[in-house]
């Protein structure tokens, strides 16, 4: 069976990460698409790796 999530890894600079997060919530709402941040840390080098977590297709 094939998963029906979809996990789409990022890495960024603290303030860049807070808004390609926030657009990516505008895009795939939370009620719709059951979109969270699956994990993140913070790196030595200041930015920030995150993995979020969305439906393929949105709920009925």
């Amino acid at each position: 069976m094939k998963d029906p999530f979809i996990r789409e890894k990022f890495t960024k600079e603290q303030s860049f990460a807070r808004k390609l997060a926030r657009e990516y919530f505008e895009k795939y709402p939370k009620d719709r698409y059951q979109t969270e941040i699956e994990s993140w840390r913070k790196l030595q080098s200041e930015n920030i790796e995150f993995t979020v977590k969305r439906l393929r297709r949105p709920k009925a």
